[in-house]
């Protein structure tokens, strides 16, 4: 039932199904989430994702299963139109996004719930080389925003900065736990009322700091340079601050003021870090130069 014993075969003849008139109901960095039926959904990746990288999704899928992450299995491939498909079965499943909007009350509840999860995620050991290293990852993220500096839009970072910046990251504990690295309120589905995480592809190791780094991005440095971005989620920008700052006070409740703003302060610093990769690797999306000057400055003004 859950897939294990049926190894998937993406170069068969795969089944065609249609998306049209079936709601959306989550969207991750790669691919977009539609309820098919009652009990089904189907993530279309988007154009350009390979098999292998289908199949790498799938694997690490049945791992965070096997490990005690809260996620559903795939159980069949498919084709939807020119792109591929994982239909997963997820009875009366809605998004997190859904159940926030339906309801005030529901976002404390949400954050509550949600850090929960990070939390249950985070206890997860992982053994070194067993998945990404975000540390090392990060650290190749800042050796592009010190080439960026360089070469790039605007005045950039000053190599003294661009020291600091990887020595930053270079102090940050080696945690082997698990990272989601793409929390937000579209990877979260609510599923008979559990809460369970889909985008799998984004599995890694490292420090939780580099999780509350995802959550900075989505909740805080992105709709506060571009509304869309909260519009993105299906909510405002003012309910996206309070989701970040309720998120932080309960993930963070057990540390003293002093710890805690510093922990903002990183995650903040290395959510830009993260942004500034990305939109440089992609010179075709819109605001480019906008949104990079915009997390330089922030960078320059939280490590001052």
């Amino acid at each position: 039932m859950t897939g294990f014993t049926k190894k998937v075969d993406t170069d068969k003849n795969l089944r065609e199904i249609s998306i049209e008139g079936c709601p959306e109901i989550g969207r991750g960095a790669h691919g977009v989430v539609y309820r098919i039926a009652p009990d089904s959904i189907v993530k279309v990746f988007y154009p350009g994702e390979t098999k292998e990288e289908i199949r790498r999704e799938l694997d690490l899928a049945r791992w965070a299963f096997v490990r005690g992450v809260p996620t559903a299995i795939p159980f069949d491939v498919v084709r939807v139109g020119d792109q591929y498909g994982s239909v997963f079965e997820l009875l009366d499943a809605r998004s997190a996004s859904d159940y926030v909007k339906e309801s005030p009350e529901n976002l404390e509840d949400f954050v509550v719930r949600s850090v929960r999860l990070m939390k249950q995620i985070h206890a997860i050991p992982v053994e070194p080389g067993e998945l990404p290293d975000m540390k090392r990852q990060m650290l190749e993220w800042a050796g592009s925003v010190r080439t960026f500096s360089k070469d790039g839009l605007g005045d950039g970072l000053p190599e003294e900065l661009c020291d600091r910046l990887e020595t930053m990251i270079r102090e940050t504990p080696d945690t082997h736990t698990l990272l989601h690295a793409d929390l937000h309120l579209k990877n979260i589905m609510i599923c008979r009322d559990e809460f369970m995480l889909i985008d799998m592809d984004t599995l890694c190791a490292g420090d939780p700091i580099f999780d509350l780094a995802t959550l900075c991005n989505s909740y805080f440095e992105f709709p506060s340079i571009e509304p869309a971005a909260a519009a993105f989620l299906g909510i405002d920008v003012e309910t996206c601050y309070r989701l970040f700052n309720l998120t932080m006070e309960h993930y963070l409740n057990e540390a003293g003021p002093e710890e805690r703003s510093e922990t903002i302060r990183k995650a903040r610093i290395f959510g830009c870090v993260r942004i500034i990769d990305y939109i440089a690797r992609h010179p075709e999306l819109p605001a480019r130069e906008r949104i990079i000057e915009r997390c330089l400055k922030d960078i320059t003004t939280l490590m001052a």
